[in-house]
C-alpha cells in the first residue's frame, strides 16, 4: 500500500537569500542550517543558490512525511554528488531527493518512505 510513502516539492526564489548574507544574519542561518550545511554552501561559488537548494529540500521533506518537523532537524548532505536528507535522531523514514537550481529560483522534490517495523 502507498499510505507508507509521501512527496513533497517546493520551491524558492533565489533572491531571498541573496538579500540576507550569510555574514549579517547568521542568528537565521543557524535556526535553519547545520553547521556542515553552511559550511558546505559557503564554500560555493554561489552560496545563495545552495541556501535556497537546500531550504526548499528542507520544505520538500516537510511536505512528504506526516509528523512535525522542525527545519533544523532534517539533515541534508551529499553523496556521490547528488543530495542526500536524513532526519536528526529518527531512522524511520528514508527519502528520494531530486533539487536543482537556475538563475531565480530552487526546486527540491522529495518523495519518503516511512519505514514498517516487524
Amino acid at each position: 500500500m502507498l499510505e507508507n510513502f509521501g512527496i513533497g516539492i517546493d520551491i524558492i526564489e533565489i533572491k531571498r537569500f541573496q538579500e540576507k548574507p550569510f555574514e549579517k544574519n547568521m542568528y537565521f542561518y543557524k535556526k535553519i542550517f547545520t553547521e556542515s550545511e553552511i559550511k558546505y554552501c559557503l564554500n560555493k561559488k554561489n552560496s545563495a543558490e545552495e541556501f535556497a537548494s537546500k531550504f526548499a529540500i528542507k520544505e520538500a521533506v516537510i511536505k512528504s512525511i506526516k509528523k512535525q518537523i522542525e527545519l533544523f532537524n532534517i539533515i541534508t548532505d551529499h553523496e556521490y554528488s547528488k543530495p542526500v536528507v536524513s532526519l536528526k535522531n529518527d531512522k524511520t523514514y528514508k527519502f528520494l531527493v531530486s533539487s536543482t537550481h537556475e538563475r531565480l529560483f530552487a526546486v527540491a522534490t522529495i518523495i519518503s518512505e516511512k519505514q514498517i517495523s516487524t
